[in-house]
């Protein structure tokens, strides 16, 4: 292998001043089976050169990923390790497939088409080093057509790419689980958790299963498999929230290829339906939580938990017309702060002051919050003395996605006002919606969950593009700028991405995400749908 000289140099660097070698890792026991060469490559000065073993672990993993797959675990741990991100070939491909809403892969390297040709006409003009990066976008165009003409442009972007990002969190990710299954730690003590685990196997299998070796496919196989021995005889899973559970479970079993899910999907679904409160439960149409879903082990529904039960009903293959989503869309509009659609008023209690009432009415900005008069984010106090519970993004992102998987189109106002509330308060920094007055801190709650649902929620509805204003003209008009969230939220979270490849809230611990493997999990799921 070989690397392109300097700019403007005559030609490649000789052999000999750039060869591979292999470096004991003492974290990576030497078995015999290595390579002599490793994957290691020295510059010039003979300071290791990263980008080059970047690009060989790369092609190692592609060419036979299980013939090589102790050369490129040493190379992956080495680059985490000591290593500068680098962006490398499926990086290229996914760069040209975010521009495919906008023009064809064979337009996406317009200037790239004209140094190859005039390099062809005038040969003595060719800069070796311009040529290779030239050729290496040409050959990405190509790449992108290649999937793109296999049909079914979301699927096939999502089983061809998987970035450097993803990898290294899924090495991570293989760190923390033991045979497939992934633990919680209370009270000093660890004890395999079901909810941990199904968390852990629905990230594992983000990487297309086309590329996971042995190793990892076992490890995921043996994981569900204990899912399955463990699942209640009511169909849930767990013994602590189990409704939360169980649609957790459900999301990472309905992905798996094995056939031995459909019964335990079939317990799940029946569950799931059985904790929503409606008319066998003794709710009302006109009752707060009628068509909510709670946690399982209590009567109050909220937003967070429903939207994760609508997906899993529908990936246990519930009938769209089932009367549960038209049910849920009772309680959806509650969480809602759109007076044409949502009916609640009345007394909820304080998050803030136990054992305090608040006289909630509802906001019209178009945004939601967590249940029918109950805010995370803090209240807006009317002049007559009621509240208005505050729009805030994640429970927004969730709300747009239940609406989605009840069966509304993207055009629906209740659709379109919950987008415009996403595109006026566009953030990936922060969780935004917060009332200032709590704090700093509390923009940061929940911060991984949101990043999680953005995704979620923007594939959902279908949008490419976020509008947001940015200024405005000397007319007093609107400037607008386009922002692409795939690329964005990419971008942004490869720039939050611990060394070891790993995600943590440290900024805020609220609800689990002072854990690195939760953080890590959600950042998986929302990555997966940047790859497109």
């Amino acid at each position: 292998m070989q690397k392109a000289g300097p700019k403007g140099s005559s030609g490649p660097k000789p052999p000999n001043e750039h060869r591979f070698h292999y470096t004991p890792d003492p974290a990576v026991p030497y078995t015999g089976t290595q390579t002599d060469w490793g994957v290691f490559p020295e510059a010039d000065d003979k300071m290791p050169d990263f980008q080059a073993a970047a690009w060989a672990v790369e092609a190692l993993s592609v060419m036979d990923p299980d013939a090589f797959r102790e050369e490129v675990a040493i190379g992956r741990a080495w680059l985490a390790r000591d290593g500068e991100p680098v962006a490398g070939f499926d990086a290229r491909v996914s760069a040209v497939l975010d521009k495919v809403a906008d023009c064809w892969p064979q337009m996406a390297a317009p200037d790239a088409e004209v140094e190859v040709k005039g390099w062809l006409a005038a040969p003595e003009t060719l800069d070796r080093a311009e040529a290779a990066d030239a050729l290496l976008q040409l050959v990405a165009c190509q790449a992108a057509n290649r999937i793109l003409d296999r049909g079914g442009e979301q699927d096939a972007v999502r089983n061809e790419v998987f970035t450097e990002s993803q990898q290294k969190a899924f090495d991570w990710l293989m760190t923390q689980h033991e045979n497939g299954i992934f633990s919680a730690e209370f009270g000093g003590k660890t004890f395999p958790d079901p909810a941990l685990t199904g968390f852990g196997l629905l990230a594992l299998q983000t990487k297309p299963e086309a590329r996971r070796t042995a190793a990892e496919q076992a490890a995921i196989d043996n994981g569900m498999r204990w899912l399955l021995e463990n699942q209640n005889d009511d169909g849930t899973f767990g013994q602590q929230l189990p409704n939360y559970t169980t649609c957790i479970v459900t999301a990472a079993l309905a992905r798996w290829g094995d056939e031995a899910k459909k019964p335990a999907l079939d317990k799940a679904q029946h569950a799931i339906l059985g904790f929503q409160n409606i008319e066998a439960s003794g709710y009302e149409r006109g009752d707060r939580d009628y068509g909510s879903i709670g946690y399982g082990n209590s009567q109050r529904g909220d937003l967070s938990n429903l939207h994760f039960s609508l997906e899993a009903l529908a990936a246990t293959g519930l009938d769209e017309d089932h009367e549960a989503f038209a049910k849920a869309l009772v309680f959806l509009q509650r969480t809602q702060n759109l007076k044409s659609v949502n009916d609640f008023a009345g007394k909820v209690p304080d998050p803030e002051r136990e054992g305090e009432m608040l006289d909630a009415t509802s906001g019209d900005d178009g945004g939601a919050t967590y249940y029918p008069g109950n805010s995370q984010a803090g209240y807006l106090v009317q002049p007559d003395g009621k509240v208005i519970p505050r729009s805030y993004g994640s429970m927004t992102y969730a709300l747009l996605k239940a609406y989605i998987f009840c069966g509304m189109p993207a055009d629906d106002p209740r659709v379109m006002a919950a987008v415009r509330w996403i595109q006026s308060n566009w953030d990936l920094a922060t969780n935004p919606g917060a009332d200032p007055a709590l704090g700093e801190k509390v923009k940061y709650q929940g911060l991984f969950y949101y990043y999680m649902v953005l995704a979620q929620a923007l594939e959902a509805v279908g949008l490419r593009h976020v509008e947001v204003r940015v200024a405005t003209d000397g007319d007093g008009g609107e400037v607008v700028e386009e922002i692409d969230w795939r690329v964005a939220l990419r971008e942004h979270l490869e720039g939050m991405q611990l060394p070891d490849g790993a995600w943590q809230n440290g900024k805020n611990g609220r609800w689990m995400e002072s854990l690195p493997l939760l953080c890590t999990c959600y950042a998986m799921v929302a990555l997966e749908r940047c790859n497109q």
